[in-house]
């Protein structure tokens, strides 16, 4: 008897670590580079702050609402010494096909204006004039629901990595940094995915991407250690500020997630607020006369063709110039501030043609 007992012990424990081990097979399957990508990259924008003197900064953003709120970081758009933001501000969508030729995917950019923003927290929003009506929105997480080890993902522009990469990882810890909720990640963050989303396996925005520790107090380099705001916190601020956002709700006991919502208002406690037509009716259409019955033909089998590959163009694994593993349009040379100055000299040569237009009218 003894001995049968333990014979069905060892089953029933081979059994459990069999379950286990396909609990977290299917847990790790479930999450797809590859399918966040193509899901959140759209409606992730590249954003280029200036002035007068050509100064400025350049970064990432995510479209939260479809009248053209973009959520990014405060330092992406504030300019440093007039502690103010800067005076042109221009945002760029994705286009439908990165071609890893900057002037080609930097096309058509559109201004905006600042709607809230706090450089305490580093978090702003600011609206595009009259971008296009058709992009999808990024609905926010839940942030609280995501635990550490689970998989996550960012998008943005890192030097050496392209336009619209993405680059994957996990919850290394969340904690509090002063007034902030913070999630730390070790998926690679570079200087141009600052105010980028960090992205869950739904592809819902959970962090807001924006600083990067690169030594610790004694001076020593540090690899890994990168930040994100988490989305609860966001959403707080974004509801001070009379802001409603997409969001999704936890996930039910049933294991379904809940359709994206509209928030009416934040649930947690916050920090301290800073000011900061119907389709027409189709015309009746006359049946065509039916041509008389062909006799049918017969047909030879084509030749099957070569299965279709991959253009260079098209988004693909690789390695960036830290080693770090990414997804997209490699660029290798690509600058973020380099193309900036680019679309400032186009803003300035339009901005004297716009002035010169003008005189021409007084004249």
């Amino acid at each position: 008897m003894r001995r049968k007992q333990s014979i069905f012990s060892g089953i029933a424990a081979t059994a459990a670590v069999v379950a286990l081990l396909g609990l977290a097979t299917s847990a790790q399957a479930s999450f797809s580079a590859a399918d966040v990508y193509r899901n959140a990259s759209p409606s992730v924008v590249v954003i280029y702050g200036f002035d007068s003197s050509k100064s400025g900064a350049s970064g990432t953003g995510s479209l939260v609402r479809a009248d053209g709120m973009v959520l990014t970081n405060n330092h992406v758009v504030m300019n440093p010494k007039t502690k103010k933001p800067y005076s042109s501000i221009r945002v760029f969508f994705k286009p439908a096909r990165i071609t890893g030729d900057v002037a080609i995917d930097l096309r058509e950019s559109y201004p905006v204006r600042v709607v809230a923003r706090d450089e305490a927290l580093d978090l702003a929003l600011i609206q595009v004039q009259g971008g296009p009506g058709n992009i999808p929105v990024m609905p926010l997480g839940d942030s609280e629901q995501v635990d550490v080890g689970s998989s996550v993902a960012a998008i943005g522009h890192p030097g050496g990595g392209g336009l619209w990469t993405l680059t994957t990882g996990t919850i290394s810890s969340r904690r509090r940094d002063g007034d902030r909720d913070i999630f730390q990640t070790d998926a690679a963050i570079n200087p141009g995915n600052s105010g980028g989303p960090l992205l869950d396996s739904s592809a819902h925005l959970i962090g807001v991407n924006t600083f990067v520790r690169r030594v610790n107090t004694q001076g020593l380099p540090l690899e890994g250690l990168n930040y994100s705001l988490r989305s609860s916190f966001v959403r707080q601020w974004l509801g001070q500020n009379g802001v409603r956002v997409a969001y999704t709700q936890p996930v039910h006991q049933e294991g379904r997630p809940a359709a994206p919502q509209t928030s009416p208002e934040p649930p947690m406690a916050a920090p301290e607020a800073r000011p900061a037509e119907p389709a027409p009716t189709p015309a009746p259409v006359e049946p065509e006369p039916q041509p008389a019955p062909v006799q049918p033909q017969p047909r030879t089998q084509p030749a099957p063709s070569a299965p279709t590959q991959p253009g260079p163009d098209a988004p693909r694994a690789f390695k960036g110039p830290n080693g770090e593993e990414m997804y997209g349009v490699p660029q290798r040379d690509f600058s973020l501030m380099g193309a900036a100055a680019e679309v400032y000299q186009e803003s300035f040569e339009n901005a004297n043609k716009a002035f010169d237009s003008l005189d021409a009218e007084f004249d």
